[in-house]
């Protein structure tokens, strides 16, 4: 007669682990890692890849809103937007020529050019308020901007550059 403590030594999972149940364990557990790590590689691959842009037209604010003789600066887009004593807007890109930095408006000007300055912090190059060259080491002027009045809002376009006479639009 079998004694009821027999079939449980037999069945039991209680054993200790040798070395091929071990190895086997080991086995699967790998594949499996593999496994989950190649469908998400693929995940990843066959997801779309979307670059989200700023668009490139895009509202800077009503006339009221930037006073004669001061400017506005646009993080998002890294543009300034300048409005002189005259009431006239032009918008002049923030980023450096040089290396593409983003230069600082500095309101206290450089001696013979009181008046305010863009500077770049990182390698000193020095702009006007029109975005022309005071100092290198970059070699041209700063990028202008078309801008735009719509129903007393000020829009500004950096898919295209001007020339300084076209920047300045006229209220």
């Amino acid at each position: 007669m079998d004694n009821p403590s027999d079939k449980k030594d037999k069945n039991s999972n209680d054993k200790p682990m040798d070395r091929r149940r071990f190895f086997v364990v080991a086995g699967n557990s790998a594949v499996g890692l593999v496994g989950a790590g190649c469908l998400g590689v693929t995940y990843d691959f066959l997801s779309p890849k979307v670059l989200l842009e700023s668009p490139s037209r895009f509202r800077i604010g009503t006339v009221e809103t930037i006073q004669p003789n001061s400017m506005a600066y646009d993080a998002e887009h890294r543009v300034f937007v300048f409005r002189d004593t005259q009431g006239y807007f032009y918008a002049i890109s923030a980023n450096c020529t040089h290396l593409g930095c983003t230069a600082n408006w500095k309101a206290e000007g450089v001696p013979g050019h009181e008046e305010g300055v863009i500077a770049c912090p990182c390698h000193g190059s020095i702009f006007s308020k029109k975005g022309d060259v005071i100092q290198g080491p970059a070699q041209r002027a700063l990028d202008r901007f078309r801008m735009h009045l719509e129903d007393n809002k000020l829009f500004v376009d950096t898919d295209e550059t001007v020339s300084e006479e076209e920047m300045i639009l006229k209220v």
